[in-house]
């Protein structure tokens, strides 16, 4: 059910982020990284999900979702750039903490 209501806000950002981009006269981001914002935001959500983990991976968790705001503020402002670049090292380091 969380995981459900996580999928259902991300759509809804990423469909106010479309929004805001078009009403300030933006293009709206590529299809790409509206896909790698909602696997970010996904892998995100379930590393909190799995609960307690060990300190030093908290405080990667905590750095990533930090990499991830900076990606979504990018993305909201238009720079797609930005905002893919932050959205990899998110997805990179969530991708070490699997480890």
């Amino acid at each position: 059910m969380n995981r459900v209501i996580v999928a259902a806000t991300l759509s809804m950002l990423t469909i106010f982020a479309a929004a805001d981009a078009i009403a300030a006269g933006l293009a709206p981001p590529p299809p790409e990284l509206v896909q790698l914002e909602r696997e970010v935001s996904l892998k995100m959500a379930h590393a909190r999900d799995l609960g307690s983990i060990q300190p030093e991976k908290m405080k990667r968790l905590s750095d990533a979702h930090a990499i991830d705001a900076q990606g979504e503020a990018a993305l909201h402002a238009g720079d797609y750039s930005t905002a893919e670049t932050d959205f990899l090292k998110a997805k990179v380091m969530l991708r070490e903490l699997e480890k």
